[in-house]
């Protein structure tokens, strides 16, 4: 008798799971870390306090509340993003100067990648990966099916478009843009850096290019 009714709770168990899973507009219950709260899978690991109070001081920031909020965007942990944090006031032209930072790192770890290239050993060029466990689920991109000759050739074509944004400033400015955002080297050259910036954005964003060097 016991093992007839554990039956058959099991039974009635499997038949609301099963009905559940017909009904629409259920939203799937979140998936929670050990420690009750919202699992982090998938998302990009924040700065600890302690990172946020370094890159305060790092800055000659005093650490308070508001500056340890603002050590929390993205630029500030990074030589070139620094530059753009510390030179650029404008919260719209640092997120703007910020996508070019990051499209040129994504464009020349994709072409190393697929050119056979061994990593840079930049830390900034790893700001890209995520540090948690990533899972498939309906929003992940689907598999990259291209052959590994594609996959070259497209690569290669979006570095030639950024050596091409770049030509819209001086030699010198193109070089540092390179040297600090790939390598994350110490900035010796800041007007350079930044107008060199300013014409990755500009490709990026489809406008018309102007000629942004020192004369």
């Amino acid at each position: 008798m016991k093992a007839r009714t554990k039956a058959r709770k099991l039974a009635d168990k499997r038949n609301r799971n099963a009905s559940d899973a017909e009904m629409p507009g259920l939203a799937p219950i979140p998936r929670r870390e050990r420690n009750g709260q919202p699992s982090r899978r998938g998302k990009a690991r924040s700065p600890d306090i302690e990172t946020l109070k370094a890159r305060c001081i790092q800055m000659g920031k005093e650490i308070t509340p508001a500056n340890i909020r603002e050590m929390r965007a993205p630029w500030w942990g990074c030589t070139a993003g620094r530059v753009i944090g510390r030179e650029i006031m404008d919260e719209t032209t640092r997120k703007d100067l910020w996508s070019a930072i990051v499209h040129m790192r994504r464009v020349v770890t994709s072409h190393d990648a697929a050119i056979g290239a061994p990593r840079r050993h930049a830390v900034c060029l790893r700001l890209l990966a995520p540090m948690d466990a990533m899972e498939a689920d309906a929003e992940t991109p689907p598999a990259d099916t291209r052959s590994d000759a594609d996959k070259q050739r497209q690569a290669t074509s979006a570095l030639m478009r950024i050596e091409g944004w770049l030509g819209y400033t001086d030699k010198t400015a193109a070089s540092e843009a390179k040297r600090v955002v790939l390598d994350d080297a110490i900035c010796v050259d800041t007007a350079g850096l930044i107008s060199a910036l300013r014409c990755v954005s500009d490709g990026i964003k489809g406008k018309r290019m102007q000629y942004r060097g020192r004369l």
